[in-house]
């Protein structure tokens, strides 16, 4: 007999993982609707003056990320370049892909968060006079912020790209 029971169990076997092969990027489009109406906008900078032994300061960037799709949606990473008065002052990565997606901040249907992010400033000769302007007062710096944010949602990601004010 050609068709014994341990050969069907196999043929079932391999058409089901091949049927699943087939189907998951159908799957895959199904969740992934939306994911590019995820908004992230620059919300807050704030400017933590360094110590005196210290050489660096730190500014905040906040990000305020907003879902109005109806699934729960979450990021791994924004990288994005920072600019003050049109002058960059670096790139920075807010980066959270060493953590279980089920610790990743999530983004709800309908909700926003604020996500901030630390970055370092260490004052050139090139970049004095806007450090000396952050320095006094940073509300009266024109803040920009251009980059890339990882969204994701169950099984799919799309990159995301953005750029916002201050």
């Amino acid at each position: 007999m050609f068709l014994t029971t341990r050969r069907i169990v196999l043929i079932l076997a391999v058409a089901a993982v091949a049927g699943a092969i087939i189907v998951l990027p159908y799957i895959s489009s199904l969740t992934a609707t939306g994911l590019d109406k995820v908004t992230i906008e620059l919300s807050d900078i704030e400017f933590v003056p360094a110590s005196d032994e210290q050489r660096t300061s730190q500014i905040d960037v906040v990000f305020h990320l907003t879902n109005p799709t109806d699934k729960t949606v979450t990021t791994s990473k924004i990288e994005y370049n920072l600019f003050a008065d049109n002058m960059q002052l670096g790139d920075s990565i807010l980066s959270f892909e060493d953590i279980p997606p089920n610790g990743r901040p999530v983004i709800l249907p309908q909700q926003s968060i604020n996500l901030t992010s630390s970055f370092q400033i260490t004052p050139t000769q090139t970049t004095e006079v806007i450090f000396s302007k952050i320095a006094n007062d940073p509300s009266d710096v024109n803040w920009k912020v251009q980059g890339q944010a990882r969204v994701e949602s169950a099984i799919t990601l799309q990159e995301k790209q953005f750029s916002d004010e201050l």
